[in-house]
């Protein structure tokens, strides 16, 4: 499979919603955890390739480690934007033990209303796209269930408030599938550069154009 972003957007990837609004010249924040901010080992964020077709500004408010909590706990520094990008939650599916996570999906999605309801107070009128939680390798079933729980979980709720929610993992699951993940992944959860960060680039614009 060709992934084709780094090397120029494709028709098909440019005809979804999320494309349409980075193009839009309104104001863009991404906010998440290390595969948002980046890991300490290259720094490069998931959402990297993107970034040349942002028309207006940009900003990313993310950090290693960091649950929906976290950025509940950080919501008044959290820059204003017309436009969210929110890919959180892989933390809260593979650390339930941990004091700042959801235990339950039910939890999870409770936590990111609240979120959604706080950004909207700093940024009245702010499209809010959620990022079903990364999908991750080499884990035994027990997360893969967890992990499609909270995605199944946050996309209901979705669907039911109106909120765009995009589930790249289906697309990332099949890439992996297919070639290997040692090509695209840094480790069980980071995606590797160049590659890793372009097919989930590549995942999340291609889901957003098949739910149209």
């Amino acid at each position: 499979m060709k992934i084709d972003i780094y090397g120029g957007m494709t028709n098909e990837l440019k005809d979804c919603d999320l494309f349409s609004d980075l193009q839009s010249g309104r104001s863009v924040c991404f906010l998440g955890d290390s595969i948002t901010n980046g890991t300490e080992t290259d720094g490069i964020a998931w959402c990297h390739p993107l970034v040349p077709y942002i028309t207006g500004p940009k900003s990313n408010f993310s950090r290693g480690g960091w649950k929906v909590k976290d950025l509940l706990d950080h919501v008044e520094e959290i820059p204003p934007a017309e436009i969210y990008v929110i890919a959180i939650g892989i933390n809260d599916v593979l650390f339930p033990g941990s004091v700042q996570s959801a235990y339950t999906p039910s939890e999870f999605t409770t936590r990111c209303g609240q979120l959604a309801d706080l950004l909207l107070a700093k940024a009245p009128g702010a499209k809010i796209y959620f990022i079903a939680p990364w999908t991750f390798v080499d884990l035994g079933d027990d997360y893969l269930k967890r992990g499609d729980q909270f995605r199944n979980y946050l996309g209901k709720w979705c669907e039911e408030t109106g909120y765009s929610f995009i589930n790249p993992d289906p697309v990332i699951v099949s890439v992996l599938e297919k070639e290997g993940s040692e090509r695209f992944m840094l480790n069980e959860f980071h995606p590797g550069v160049p590659d890793g960060v372009a097919l989930f680039s590549y995942a999340v614009l291609k889901a957003d154009h098949d739910q149209k």
